[in-house]
């Protein structure tokens, strides 16, 4: 078989990128599924047929096999983004594991291109692509409790503990723009309201994509807070070409459970600690919950960074109030 070089690449980064495309539509779209399936298997699979209709159709090398099959994982990634399955942020966390997976497919693809018969060549790449359904439907009829993560984010304040405590409870309007990944979508706090005291009492916790309610499970003043989590606003608003899109992630793929704020006297000073624990059904965890860690890591960061400014305020003077 012989094509142009202008053809075989398109060929060889076009057909795997449209194929790519109809699995993340068929487990996005139809199944809700976010598994190893679409993470693992499909950029091996684009990969691994990219490099073999390159290595098929004409001299190659294994770098320029992976080259052609890195470029048809980034069509596919426009496809996706374009057409509106997901958005630019999903994309952008998924892309260093893509990248990574496409290295040892474009290479088993590239072997079997230049070793294969004709008719092998053509079929196996088929074969795969139509057994990937069947393996999406297989990962949604076995899905497990996903694991429940801890992160712990703590900061030291030059103010007495119950002054810290009282900005725990109820925290003025974070004024600050957000910043970095923020700026990008991701969910960040903004203020925190209270109704009642003590155990019982309800706590709202405002994000920018909506409240965090958390019923107060232990009220131990002013050293510890714990609440659970019973509404969960989505995680982020995604960037996309199409206004207001919603993708079946922003719903239940990711969940916070419990929270904590304990509080320790240190040097005159305070300790502040926020502690979330969470679970995500986005797979693979070991992944993914990495990138989860650091997330709420910043977020943790924001909250306490503020109450620390709050806390930290000299008290007015008597008769002296703002302009």
């Amino acid at each position: 078989m012989t094509l142009s070089i202008q053809w075989r690449l398109w060929f060889a980064a076009g057909i795997p990128a449209l194929l790519g495309f109809g699995g993340t539509w068929f487990a996005v779209k139809w199944q809700s599924s976010y598994g190893w399936a679409v993470f693992l298997g499909l950029p091996i699979l684009v990969s691994f047929i990219s490099s073999l209709i390159y290595a098929r159709t004409g001299s190659a090398t294994w770098k320029t096999s992976c080259g052609v099959s890195l470029l048809s994982i980034l069509a596919l990634g426009a496809m996706i983004l374009l057409l509106a399955v997901d958005g630019f942020i999903c994309l952008l966390m998924a892309l260093p594991l893509a990248v990574a997976l496409a290295i040892p497919g474009s290479l088993l693809g590239h072997v079997l291109g230049k070793r294969l018969s004709h008719g092998l060549a053509g079929g196996f790449p088929l074969f795969l692509a139509a057994g990937f359904p069947f393996i999406v439907g297989f990962e949604t009829q076995h899905r497990t409790e996903p694991a429940l993560h801890e992160v712990t984010t703590r900061i030291t304040v030059s103010a007495p503990i119950q002054t810290v405590w009282d900005k725990v409870i109820t925290f003025d309007r974070i004024k600050s723009p957000p910043t970095g990944i923020f700026r990008l979508g991701i969910a960040y706090p903004i203020e925190a309201r209270i109704e009642g005291t003590g155990k019982g009492a309800i706590r709202h916790c405002i994000f920018s994509t909506g409240p965090f309610i958390e019923p107060i499970t232990k009220w131990e003043a002013p050293h510890l807070l714990e609440f659970d989590v019973t509404s969960n606003p989505p995680p982020m608003k995604e960037l996309s070409p199409w206004r207001n899109i919603d993708t079946p992630h922003l719903h239940d793929t990711f969940t916070s459970e419990h929270g904590r704020f304990r509080l320790y006297e240190e040097n005159g000073g305070t300790i502040l600690e926020g502690t979330t624990w969470y679970r995500q059904t986005i797979l693979p965890d070991f992944y993914w919950h990495k990138i989860s860690d650091q997330l709420i890591h910043l977020i943790h960061l924001r909250v306490l960074v503020h109450i620390k400014a709050e806390a930290e305020q000299p008290p007015m003077k008597p008769g002296v109030g703002p302009l």
